[in-house]
């Protein structure tokens, strides 16, 4: 009988990669930079947001030690925390998560609309995730192939964009400066830029998932996820420092379309093609990762009966719990506006629920945890709780929203559990 494949490090480190690396790069560092109004600040929040993200790495990579199974991620909240804290927590991370994949298919179906402008964009982004269900349905080895193949492509990419430091000339030093978005000082204008820089380095802990199919998982993965970690955020230096080269700072803080430019610099007026496609690559690889990550914490989910356990009957995971993650990355196509404006508000709760998820390592290591781990520990928390505070501050009506979806969450998940509790009585 044909053993079941299992993630090599290659695989887990491009996983990681994959599930980080999205849209954000070719656009935030433009919202970074009007946001921290000097380029010193501009880099000091890139600094301190690889730094929160190497401590996150650290923490989760404990944490998925601890507990290497699949869907782990959902697993540390439910042994950890409350199963209505655990249910609750994880159904926002799906809602948000679904909704980030259907937003990114419509960036990738805008893309595609001057080639096919007979055909509504939401019709092709609904396209592209029926597209990639099929391909997961193929099994664990054929979608994490293709998807080192999307991420090779999307570096290969960025790659270009760092080459401009050495292939194109530095742009004009412009003296006037820039004045920041808020004029209450330094330590708020670093705020905010940071809040778009934790956009750009989020999903890493997503990794923890795939424990239970990654080979000599309780000792590659730590090692793969701070990897993964550490050449992203070289890679991102690297990207912002050719961005400022080519661009210059005034210019990348009042554009959009950043890359585009950069790709223009180097390769003239058929850059703009290159980028298109290579857009269109990487909508493929951040829904493909996605589709890879989810159900797993869907059926993990199911298996604990928190959701119907027809989710998990499937001997294999791809199908009923793919199913139900490809018709809410659908559903949220159509909702449109709707589900974009609930992704603001659970910037909020996505930090609560990483800090949440980064103290288990408390209760779920059995071994004395390292003083490495401790530190990490430490400062990533402390980053969750600096990123609520400061969207509290800046847009407190996202946060009280965010709050209210979470708490109606809870009441549902807490119904729910006393029906179970009642079952089993």
């Amino acid at each position: 009988m044909k053993s079941e494949y299992k993630l090599t490090m290659f695989d887990v480190i491009m996983l990681v990669i994959s599930l980080v690396i999205g849209m954000g790069i070719f656009r935030a560092p433009a919202t970074v930079a009007l946001r921290s109004g000097d380029i010193t600040l501009f880099y000091a929040a890139w600094i301190l947001g690889g730094v929160f993200a190497i401590a996150g790495a650290l923490t989760f990579a404990a944490a998925g030690r601890a507990m290497p199974v699949t869907g782990a991620y959902y697993r540390i909240f439910a042994v950890a925390y409350h199963p209505v804290i655990a249910f609750a927590i994880n159904m926002i991370i799906l809602v948000s998560n679904a909704a980030s994949a259907a937003g990114v298919a419509i960036i990738g179906a805008e893309y595609i609309t001057g080639w096919l402008p007979d055909i509504p964009t939401s019709t092709t982004a609904t396209t592209m995730i029926v597209v990639l269900f099929g391909l997961n349905l193929l099994g664990l080895r054929t979608s994490t192939a293709v998807q080192n193949v999307l991420i090779g492509i999307k570096i290969a990419m960025l790659v270009a964009i760092i080459s401009a430091l050495v292939f194109v000339g530095a742009a004009p030093v412009v003296a006037t400066g820039i004045a920041p978005v808020h004029s209450d000082g330094i330590w708020q204008s670093l705020g905010l830029a940071l809040i778009a820089v934790s956009f750009t380095f989020g999903g890493y802990q997503s990794t923890i998932n795939f424990g239970g199919e990654i080979r000599d998982s309780e000792r590659r993965m730590p090692i793969a996820i701070v990897l993964g970690v550490l050449i992203i955020t070289a890679i991102y230096l690297l990207a912002n420092a050719a961005y400022v080269h080519v661009l210059g700072f005034d210019t990348l803080a009042h554009s959009q379309s950043i890359a585009a430019l950069v790709v223009g610099k180097l390769f003239g007026p058929s850059g703009a093609n290159i980028l298109s496609a290579v857009l269109i690559i990487s909508v493929f690889g951040f829904v493909n990762v996605a589709m890879l990550s989810n159900p797993r914490v869907i059926r993990a989910m199911s298996t604990d009966g928190v959701l119907p356990r027809a989710l998990s009957s499937s001997p294999r995971m791809q199908h009923g719990a793919l199913l139900s993650f490809t018709l809410l990355s659908i559903a949220s196509v159509y909702v449109g506006k709707s589900f974009e404006t609930i992704l603001n508000y659970t910037i909020f709760i996505d930090a609560i629920g990483l800090g949440f998820g980064a103290a288990t390592v408390y209760w779920l290591s059995k071994q004395r945890l390292s003083i490495t781990t401790h530190i990490a520990a430490a400062i990533f928390i402390s980053s969750c709780v600096f990123t609520s505070i400061n969207i509290f501050a800046f847009d407190t009506k996202a946060a009280i929203y965010g709050i209210a979806l979470v708490a109606g969450i809870c009441v549902v998940g807490w119904i729910a559990y006393r029906m179970r509790s009642q079952q089993t009585t």
